[in-house]
């Protein structure tokens, strides 16, 4: 009758059995599988690494935290040329000029012909200081970089001039001229039968330089 219940016997013959596993619902976009999902899902072994990570994931730490611009084994590329082996470089990231070192003569002193001559000296200093002052109007901002320049043209041009083995010290005093007197001193240590010191002044309308160049043997 329609208002009859079933006996349990017949009700529990009714009711379909489970077939197997159930296969877990589906999981929103980023979702990883717990160990369970993936050990029935078949993905990858048993150990927690492979199961979250699954087959697909077979890129290494080092892979990944170094990105798409990485090149070969995961290391970036520079971001200027790589400077030879050994070679110096300066703090902008040029290479400088490499060192000359000559072998050792085992002397104490010049050869002969090859001592300083001051009077020499003195007369480039003056051509250099003459060439490059002329024109030039004294002024306080661009003092500092105009000694600057004076004393790395002064090591320039002497060191064609300079005997072999020999280090120049360049020092360059500048100062507006304002009808004052001033008096340039300098001192050093060496030896007076090789070493030697040549010094130059120059005046213009504008200023005063006066420049000191320091000759030292050395073996």
């Amino acid at each position: 009758m329609a208002g009859r219940s079933a006996p349990p016997g017949r009700q529990e013959a009714d009711t379909p059995k489970d077939p197997g596993p159930k296969l877990p619902a589906a999981r929103p976009a980023g979702h990883l599988p717990s160990i369970d999902e993936a050990r029935l899902a078949g993905l990858g072994p048993s150990s927690r690494r492979g199961s979250v990570l699954g087959p697909a994931s077979s890129f290494s730490r080092r892979n990944s935290l170094a990105g798409p611009g990485a090149g070969p084994g995961g290391r970036r590329p520079s971001l200027g040329p790589v400077p030879p082996l050994g070679s110096r470089v300066s703090f902008s990231g040029l290479p400088l000029a490499p060192l000359r070192r000559a072998a050792p003569s085992y002397r104490t002193e010049p050869a002969p012909g090859e001592r300083w001559e001051a009077a020499r000296v003195q007369r480039s200093l003056e051509a250099a200081l003459a060439a490059r002052l002329r024109s030039t109007c004294y002024s306080g901002a661009e003092a500092g970089p105009l000694t600057r320049e004076l004393c790395e043209l002064l090591r320039v041009r002497l060191r064609e001039l300079c005997p072999p083995r020999y280090k120049l010290v360049c020092g360059v005093v500048l100062g507006p001229r304002a009808g004052q007197g001033v008096h340039v001193a300098s001192r050093a240590l060496w030896d007076a039968e090789s070493d030697g010191l040549a010094s130059a002044t120059f005046t213009n309308a504008s200023l005063f330089a006066v420049a000191m160049v320091h000759g030292l043997y050395c073996e």
